[in-house]
């Protein structure tokens, strides 16, 4: 084999390597896109379940406070006898139906808070397998400008981090 034709090889080779670099950080890049995405919507998520349990934590305590203006209003009903009692009767009716509402009302807001703190700990983990991504990206590019091979090889551990992690925000 003459020396042209091992440069020649020299270089195709050259060309298939950085080719697989090439797509390696595009898919990376995808990979990472798609963590980002994933990550921003459930934050997106935790601030709106954040703010309708706060809505229904408010919604009970103002339940709760009706319960006890009427419990307070029974006791005025019933200071002033027999011309309270039917006053009494429908204040009640009142407590009660307050009563019964309470529970369904609190577990909603213990329910929302639970999803909550379910879709933090989902973009957190976003967050993570996003800057393993990145760093995955990063290696592919140093690998590409120093054409050292070892940088790509760490690129795929980065990356595959990144997917371990952003499988188990899935799992959550």
């Amino acid at each position: 084999m003459d020396p042209h034709e091992l440069h020649e090889m020299t270089e195709q080779a050259a060309r298939r390597q950085e080719k697989g670099l090439g797509l390696t950080t595009a898919v990376f890049a995808v990979l990472l896109a798609i963590a980002t995405m994933l990550a921003h919507r459930n934050h997106t998520k935790e601030a709106v379940l954040a703010t309708r349990a706060a809505d229904q934590w408010s919604y009970y305590q103002a339940k709760n406070i009706r319960r006890h203006v009427y419990a307070a209003d029974r006791l005025l009903a019933q200071a002033q006898g027999a011309a309270g009692a039917k006053a009494d009767a429908a204040l009640l009716g009142l407590y009660q139906h307050e009563m019964t509402k309470l529970p369904a009302v609190l577990a909603e807001a213990e329910r929302l808070e639970t999803a909550t703190a379910r879709a933090e700990r989902r973009a957190d983990y976003f967050d993570i397998s996003e800057i393993f991504f990145e760093f995955a990206v990063v290696l592919c590019s140093i690998a590409l400008l120093s054409e050292q091979t070892l940088f790509w090889k760490a690129s795929f551990a980065g990356a595959a981090i990144g997917i371990v992690i952003a499988v188990i925000a899935l799992s959550i």
